[in-house]
């Protein structure tokens, strides 16, 4: 693409074209906020953006969401947002993850990310992210949306996080993600495609003036009846349990993807010690959707089964439990999402 594509934008302060076009970037939540950020960031000639969301269009969708066609009902949100970028944005990488949140991008990947950008609508889900990113060192840029505003806050990396305020029973509650159909929760919040469009646009710019190391207000309030407002962040909480971070020391760089398999795996450690996977699974695979998995250990699970097939995203760092009276120590596994590895 000719650089008149973006000529308009040489004029802006602070803009850095070349800086944009090597961002890594990765989204959490592709609906209708996530797919306008997505949108906007694609078309400012982001350069790789990694689209992370399991669930898929449903017909409540399309009043609020610009990417999404009547067409599109059932399909994957991931695939659909991609889909429209590479139309809209041709010289945006676009890696789109039908997975959850445990599933979809590793801890390495959030660590060598440029920036990490929630647009989640759970609080459970906004905790664990919270927890994937501090344990890395990893900042965040979050944003939600009220039904008549929003806010965006950004996470710099050895700040407070979103869990911080919240209270210990609001930390452990746990409310399972649910999507716009049959998973759906009981009781939704109102939303409207103008506010959703309105947040999203102020948490593209915020991630845009992160990319070129920008300084941003770390709380945004958006409220169509009184304006926006900027104030301070959070502090970050001393009891907050989302801030035990993976010492550098302890983790183990693997020649593996998630397209190894188990048993590769635990040939990289000692016979009495066995390696942690965050999200549960079955021992055949990933449990049946709405399903929890009941199983977190290697030796757990079939041989021959790869780890993507477990649910292990590409570039996560993963516990190893060690023999007794011997320290937790972690393996590393490859960024890369490609096959194979077997």
């Amino acid at each position: 693409m000719t650089a008149l594509r973006y000529a308009r934008h040489s004029p802006i302060p602070g803009w850095d074209q070349d800086r944009l076009k090597i961002a890594r970037i990765i989204v959490v939540g592709v609906g209708a906020l996530g797919g306008e950020v997505a949108r906007l960031l694609a078309m400012a000639g982001a350069g790789r953006l990694t689209l992370v969301d399991p669930d898929v269009v449903d017909e409540s969708n399309l009043s609020r969401c610009s990417l999404f066609r009547a067409a599109d009902i059932g399909r994957a949100k991931v695939d659909t947002v991609a889909a429209a970028l590479r139309d809209l944005a041709p010289d945006t990488m676009v890696d789109p993850r039908r997975a959850p949140l445990t599933g979809g991008a590793g801890r390495a990947e959030l660590r060598d990310a440029t920036l990490v950008v929630s647009a989640l609508d759970s609080i459970a889900a906004r905790v664990e992210l919270a927890l994937r990113c501090a344990s890395v060192g990893a900042g965040l840029l979050d944003a939600g949306t009220r039904p008549w505003g929003g806010e965006v806050r950004h996470y710099p990396p050895g700040g407070a996080c979103y869990a911080c305020p919240l209270t210990p029973a609001e930390r452990a509650f746990r409310d399972d993600p649910w999507g716009c159909g049959q998973f759906a929760a009981p009781t939704e919040a109102g939303a409207s495609g103008a506010v959703s469009a309105l947040v999203g646009a102020w948490q593209a710019a915020h991630a845009l003036r992160l990319v070129f190391g920008l300084a941003v207000a770390e709380l945004t309030r958006i409220d169509v009846v009184g304006g926006a407002s900027a104030g301070a962040g959070h502090r970050r909480a001393a009891d907050c349990p989302c801030h035990e971070d993976i010492p550098a020391a302890a983790v183990t760089v693997a020649p593996l993807t998630v397209h190894a398999t188990v048993a590769k795996a635990l040939a990289l450690v000692e016979p009495d010690e066995d390696v942690m996977t965050w999200a549960a699974f079955e021992p055949g695979g990933l449990p049946p959707p709405g399903r929890l998995g009941t199983h977190t250990f290697l030796r757990s699970a079939e041989p021959g089964r790869t780890l993507a097939e477990l649910g292990v995203a590409p570039g996560e760092i993963l516990p190893v439990r060690p023999a007794p009276d011997a320290a937790v120590r972690y393996i590393e596994l490859s960024t890369r999402s490609e096959e194979p590895d077997r």
